[in-house]
């Protein structure tokens, strides 16, 4: 090779070692596009984002510790990161336990507050962003401190340099403002990202999503000990352990009979193992209502997801109004009108008619509204006729939107006869009521009409 070929190699060498490797160090420069994780994690995603409600996306921010970059996803779609910026945290490693410990704390945080540079002292640079740490769990756990922001810096921006801020670049700082800032954003601030196959993630999104929904369906709707079932045995909530804690459901169970609970904005997010499941809760029961932000903190306790922590605090929420007589007494006619209609079309073996007394959503005896149609469309096939009275009839309003409708159910056909306490319980929507669930206590057993007739629960 000759002389000058091998310099100008050698000069071109040089030129690429300083913009791969020292000019991102020098400039810190964030990725502003979508970006490629490595081989290592291609096709993974972060185990710590693991539900939000497909129609309220938002945005979530992963710090990771360990690399000193913040992720920044859209959570309804979180197969790649939609930016990276590179963060500043604690110089002294570890999670924030103390006051003054120079630590970044780990967990799950929301931001709660913004400060503009106009109300900033310089050295929180161009904004500023307060999160609820000490959050709920920190203050029960015992960890101290207060004032952890995440803010921009007028100096240039160094790894692990940080009295326990997470501080990002001025430019940065004002871009992230347009996605932190908005509603539910979630701040996850981690040692190091665990990266896992999508389909795991979506196998225990199902799972803890059912979890939530049991565990509501449980205390709504369910005896105490099924409910206190989703508890850890060591769980302690306002100053009561899992025995006190399930006495004082019992205890408003016995004031109140039957209560409505209903959860919007569901997040579920992972931080080391711990779960947390955060939503705003509505609860209606007889002469009470209540509307706050719940969250759920769940652990895998051997096989199973248990709850380890609860916490409640009350938010102001749509102003909720006893329903007048005359007005409960519409909501009756309606609801007496929708049961007639319905035991109307079974008997008449009316398909169409009957499921359309259904919500969309219902849900009962394993079934969902089109298997519960099957079902019955077996039923009607092999019986010729059918015979539904209905005695002793029950409603109970339990909120503008819910009611449930108690009574006993006589069920008569050419080859099967039963006789139960049947619940259904109802949702308004449209302006409609429709039916969302039933549960049957069959009374007795079920007799059979002809000798070799199939034995079939009425529901």
């Amino acid at each position: 090779m000759n002389r000058g070929l091998f310099l100008k190699s050698a000069l071109l060498g040089i030129e690429i070692f300083l913009l791969v490797i020292i000019y991102p160090q020098i400039s810190g420069a964030a990725l502003i596009k979508p970006v490629a994780l490595g081989a290592e994690v291609k096709d993974l995603v972060p185990d710590s984002l693991i539900y939000f409600h497909p129609q309220n996306p938002g945005y979530a921010l992963l710090v990771e510790k360990s690399t000193q970059k913040a992720y920044l996803y859209r959570t309804d779609n979180i197969d790649h990161p939609l930016k990276v910026y590179p963060c500043s945290t604690g110089e002294n490693k570890g999670p924030k336990s103390n006051k003054d410990d120079k630590r970044t704390p780990e967990g799950v945080y929301f931001v709660t507050n913004s400060i503009s540079k106009r109300n900033l002292p310089s050295i929180y640079g161009a904004l500023a962003f307060a999160i609820d740490y000490p959050n709920p769990r920190d203050r029960k756990l015992g960890r101290k401190g207060y004032g952890i922001w995440i803010h921009g810096t007028n100096e240039i921006l160094k790894p692990w340099d940080t009295n326990g801020c997470i501080v990002f670049r001025n430019e940065d700082i004002i871009e992230l403002s347009g996605y932190i800032g908005k509603k539910h954003a979630a701040i996850i601030i981690i040692q190091k990202i665990n990266f896992i196959e999508k389909k795991r993630l979506q196998t225990e999104r199902a799972e803890l999503r059912g979890f939530i929904m049991d565990w509501l369906e449980a205390w709504g709707h369910g005896p105490i000990d099924l409910y206190m079932f989703f508890y850890y045995k060591g769980f302690t909530a306002a100053g009561k352990n899992w025995h006190q804690w399930s006495a004082h459901k019992k205890r408003l169970s016995g004031r109140y009979g039957e209560i409505d609970i209903k959860i919007d904005n569901l997040q579920i997010l992972k931080e080391d193992g711990i779960v947390l499941a955060k939503f705003d809760q509505t609860y209606w029961a007889n002469g009470f209502f209540s509307f706050g932000e719940k969250r759920l903190y769940l652990e895998e306790k051997g096989p199973e997801w248990k709850i380890i922590d609860e916490f409640f605090k009350r938010k102001k929420g749509p102003a909720q109004k006893v329903a007048s007589r005359p007005k409960r007494e519409e909501e009756f006619l309606a609801i007496k009108r929708l049961i007639s209609n319905w035991q109307k079309a079974w008997q008449e073996k009316d398909l169409q008619s009957y499921i359309a007394s259904y919500a969309e959503d219902f849900f009962s005896q394993g079934l969902d509204r089109q298997g519960w149609k099957r079902h019955k469309s077996e039923i009607n096939k092999r019986y010729g006729q059918i015979r539904v009275t209905i005695g002793n009839l029950k409603i109970r309003l339990l909120s503008p939107q819910r009611a449930t409708v108690h009574f006993e159910q006589d069920y008569s056909s050419d080859k099967y006869h039963d006789r139960g306490k049947k619940t259904i319980q109802l949702i308004k929507r449209d302006g409609k009521w429709k039916i969302k669930k039933e549960t049957w206590v069959l009374l007795g057993s079920g007799k059979r009409r002809k000798e070799g007739a199939l034995r079939t629960k009425s529901f």
